[in-house]
This record gives C-alpha cells, structure tokens and sequence, in this order.
C-alpha cells in the first residue's frame, strides 16, 4: 500500500472518529441539560397553576376565576397529584376567595375537612376527570347596593364505579379592588341542570 493511500486511509478514519466523538457529545450534553436544567422540563397543571401570580396576574371575568378554580379542584380531587402538591393547590385555591368565604372557612378547618374528605374519595376510589361550564342561559351579573355579583355553572365529571356529573352552581362578588372572588358555591340538583357548553 502506497504512503499516499495509508494517509488517505488515517484520514478518513481520524474524520470517521473525530465525527462520532462530536456526536455522542452533543448527545451527552443534550441529556445532560434536559435533566439537571428544572426550567426546561415541562411542568404539570399542578406546577403551572402553582407558579401562576395572582398578586400580578390575577384573571379579570367570572369565568376565568371559576375556570381556574376549576382546575384546581379537579387536580385536588384527580387522585393524580402528591400529597404535597394537593396540600399547595388547597392553600393556593383559597386566593380566589372572597374575605367573607374565607373567614367562615379558617385554613387550618378547610385543611383538615379536605384531608378527611380525600381519604373518604381515595377509599370508595371516586375522582374528578373533567369539568365543563353548563347551563350558560342561567348565568347572569346583577349589583346589589352598588355591589357586583355573578353566576357561574359548572359541571365535574366524577368516576367511582361508574361515571356521573354533579353540577356546581359559583357565586362570585367583586371586590373594592375590581376582582372577582369566590363567595361560595352549592350542587344544583338534576332537575335543575340544562344545556352544557364548552370550556
């Protein structure tokens, strides 16, 4: 084999090893990066509700308060999230409530009923799945002694054994500072439910 071909040869595989050791690299470098970097993983709906500011960013419509507060509770009762990330989302809900909901309802009390409550779901294995806004014709926003009020409807799909609704009727009551707050909310029985419309 003549020097010219040898040369030709080391330099093709020199290029040949030099390419793989770029590539397992970059690889080395990519996986690295995805899993020691916490800010380029995706979150979870509970992360992303978590990190949301309302000091900031708080939502400006009825139905944004109720849609995140819906949110909230299908992960809190999705029998999906960690204890610690529904204990979080219980404290964290309770920014959306009005003072007056807040003060009948003393965090320590709300924790505690919403343990209880859990275990009692964990055990006949019944979960939230899904929500949807129901009964749009029935909304409304009325004032009261200059006073904003409004009505929200929401319907939870729950599975236990088998699959059924229970529709939630939200009243909200604006705030000196122009924010919706929850002010409280009651099951609306069968008879009263109506058309569904989408989230």
């Amino acid at each position: 084999m003549s020097n010219k071909r040898k040369r030709t040869l080391s330099t093709i595989v020199s290029m040949s090893i030099l390419a793989i050791v770029i590539v397992l690299f970059y690889f080395y470098i990519e996986n690295k990066v995805s899993t020691t970097d916490p800010s380029l993983k995706e979150l979870t709906d509970a992360e992303r509700l978590l990190n949301k500011d309302f000091d900031l960013y708080y939502p400006e419509t009825p139905r944004e308060v109720v849609k995140y507060f819906s949110n909230m509770i299908k992960i809190i009762y999705g029998n999906k999230a960690s204890e610690e990330e529904i204990n979080q989302l219980a404290v964290k809900i309770r920014e959306l409530y009005d003072p007056e909901f807040l003060q009948l309802n003393p965090e320590e009390k709300y924790l505690q009923n919403l343990a209880t409550e859990l275990a009692e779901w964990k055990e006949k294995n019944r979960r939230i799945t899904n929500y949807i806004f129901v009964n749009k014709n029935m909304e409304k926003e009325s004032e009261i002694d200059g006073i904003k009020y409004a009505v929200k409807y929401v319907s939870f799909t729950i599975q236990e054994d088998i699959k059924f609704t229970e529709t939630w009727k939200i009243l909200l009551r604006k705030n000196e500072d122009d924010k919706w707050k929850i002010l409280g909310w009651e099951f609306v029985p069968n008879t009263e439910k109506q058309d569904d419309s989408e989230d």
